[in-house]
């Protein structure tokens, strides 16, 4: 699926807003919504791995400064 406010493309077909009904319209708009949330979240995910990565060397070098 690729979509913007005034088109989704399904299946290699795109189809304009006035192709659409008012509950395709919702629903373009709501996946337009969740396709935003989960860019955010797929981003604060890879954030929070180099925050992960970033603890464990950490957690390395202390190891490493005691031998």
């Amino acid at each position: 699926y690729r979509y913007s406010l005034v088109m989704i493309t399904i299946d290699d077909k795109t189809y304009t807003k006035e192709d659409l009904d008012d509950a395709q319209i919702v629903q373009v708009e709501r996946v337009n919504a969740l396709q935003a949330e989960l860019n955010h979240l797929q981003m604060r995910a890879q954030e929070l791995n180099i925050l992960i990565s970033a603890y464990a060397n950490a957690i390395k070098e202390g190891f490493t400064e005691e031998e």
